[in-house]
């Protein structure tokens, strides 16, 4: 029984080095916006616009099932970080930036898709 407790104290000690990844948000402003074209607007819109609904809808619900994972299972397996949430917020805003583009050079933004509801 010393040695069973002593190998679960050991895997959870090792899997506290275990670390999941870092969230990569996209930046609101980038370097070339000024020079974007309308149809350049509505593609990077509409692609950000399906990332950022993948990331959120995969990331909502997994609140409860990371605590579930990392106290019972296995803790280097839960995504504390919030990775996908937070990089579909900041696509988000993104199209938030994109979207104050395309009025301010009057492009047409009536076909542009609805945003997904932000992670909170």
């Amino acid at each position: 029984m010393k040695n069973f407790i002593g190998v679960v104290l050991l895997l959870f000690l090792f899997t506290g080095c275990a670390n999941t990844r870092d969230p990569n948000p996209v930046m609101m402003k980038q370097a070339n916006d000024l020079n974007l074209v309308c149809q350049e607007i509505t593609v990077a819109y509409k692609s950000n616009t399906e990332v950022a609904t993948a990331k959120i809808d995969k990331n909502n619900g997994d609140d409860v099932q990371d605590v579930i994972v990392g106290a019972l299972v296995w803790p280097g397996l839960a995504d504390f970080k919030n990775a996908d949430g937070i990089e579909g917020n900041a696509l988000l805003d993104r199209n938030i930036r994109l979207l104050a583009l395309a009025k301010e050079i009057d492009c047409d933004t009536s076909d542009l898709p609805p945003q997904p509801v932000r992670y909170d």
